[in-house]
């Protein structure tokens, strides 16, 4: 008997770290294929800058296929182009990059006007038993959603997987309004998201924050930091999205937080920026000699190894990863509309410690984080408790075979 067959279409870092943790449960039980599809770039090799995920998804041997290799000028494409991606904005920075740009340029038109084609492409060729992408928009001419369509039009089951249990934080204070997804399956994170309740929603937890898979991740020593590592302190910032527009990521705080401790001598500090917040202005934070700054080529779970004490937003699915760990957490509350002023994240409840301002941050009364929390389990892990969630998919994606 033929094993079943997956194939994941990968977009961004945030659905590409579900989806190497799914191949990675399901290596040897099924025939996975992966597809790059991304905003960005039309290449893997430039599209996703996370270099830890890049690693320990090749060092179990898995390899995508970019979207253009599907047709013979797209591959003559990406040979000319190197397989790099040259934006209208590199462009302008650096005139020298013309060429690049225009064959760029030529190549995304050249997609674009034969997407929906090269998608029946794929499916003919590589003919999966089920498709699986992350919840990215339904605009009738996004390239995912394509899949989708295509895909339920064959009768090829289409699951939908999470970017993380944000949703479930967010629920409490702020009006959610998730796409329907009709005719897919969609994996929630908890029964706090937004039609978690309906017919084609399945509450099965976020795969990437389950205990085990937190503590497999922690184990890596696969592009590890290494900064200031003999310091007493060694604190860890992740930035949030701001999300439903009903409050602030707390970055602010934050940002106090890191001037606060600048002068420390105890201290080294790690920012891990948000990708798609591109806006904040950091020349001060540049200059101090205790901090350093990373961005999208620096998996979270290499900024939770490396601190003792992890600082997230109260609405950010980065938090969890840290209190699996029982780190050092602090949670920080953004200020929120006045509708919801007095709405708060069920983070303030939990074992973390929760502040709104800076003058709240100690570093000598910190608690460390119950690695069970009733708060994970209830919006991380779906009620599931320390199960590997990843299984848990499967699971039930060969019970409904």
């Amino acid at each position: 008997m033929s094993l079943i067959k997956f194939l994941y279409i990968i977009r961004t870092e945030a659905d590409f770290e579900r989806v190497v943790c799914l191949a990675i449960s399901g290596k040897g039980k099924f025939e996975q294929h992966f597809v790059f599809a991304g905003d960005s770039s039309l290449f893997y090799k430039d599209g996703i800058k996370n270099y830890f995920q890049k690693e320990l998804f090749k060092q179990h041997g898995f390899k995508p296929t970019d979207f253009c290799d599907f047709t013979l000028l797209g591959r003559l494409f990406k040979i000319f182009s190197g397989g790099i991606s040259v934006s209208m904005e590199e462009f302008f920075l650096n005139k020298k990059l013309f060429l690049p740009w225009l064959i760029n340029a030529f190549f995304r038109r050249y997609i674009n006007k034969n997407k929906k084609k090269i998608v029946q492409k794929v499916l003919s060729t590589i003919k999966p038993d089920f498709l699986l992408t992350d919840q990215s928009i339904t605009y009738s001419e996004y390239i995912p959603e394509i899949f989708r369509q295509a895909s339920i039009n064959k009768d090829i089951p289409v699951y939908i997987f999470t970017h993380g249990a944000a949703g479930g934080l967010h629920s409490f204070f702020s009006k959610q309004n998730f796409d329907k997804y009709e005719g897919c399956t969609v994996f929630s994170c908890s029964e706090y998201e937004d039609k978690s309740d309906a017919e084609n929603r399945i509450v099965l937890g976020d795969m990437s924050s389950s205990y085990p898979y937190v503590h497999f991740m922690n184990k890596q020593d696969i592009t590890h930091i290494q900064f200031m590592d003999d310091r007493k302190y060694k604190v860890g910032f992740m930035v949030g999205g701001i999300g439903p527009l009903t409050s602030t990521a707390g970055w602010h705080v934050m940002e106090e937080i890191i001037i606060d401790l600048s002068a420390n001598k105890d201290v080294a500090m790690v920012l891990k920026l948000h990708p798609r917040m591109t806006f904040y202005d950091l020349r001060l934070l540049d200059t101090f000699d205790n901090l350093l700054i990373v961005n999208r080529e620096t998996d979270r779970s290499r900024v939770s190894k490396w601190a003792d004490i992890v600082v997230c937003g109260d609405h950010c699915s980065t938090v969890f990863e840290p209190m699996v760990l029982g780190k050092k957490v602090v949670a920080v509350e953004g200020r929120h509309i006045p509708k919801y002023k007095n709405n708060h994240s069920p983070l303030k409840k939990s074992s973390v410690l929760h502040i709104s301002t800076a003058d709240k941050f100690d570093l000598e009364n910190i608690p460390n984080a119950d690695p069970e929390d009733a708060v994970t389990n209830t919006v991380a892990w779906g009620g599931h408790g320390k199960i590997d969630l990843a299984e848990l998919t499967f699971e039930y994606l060969q019970k409904y075979r």
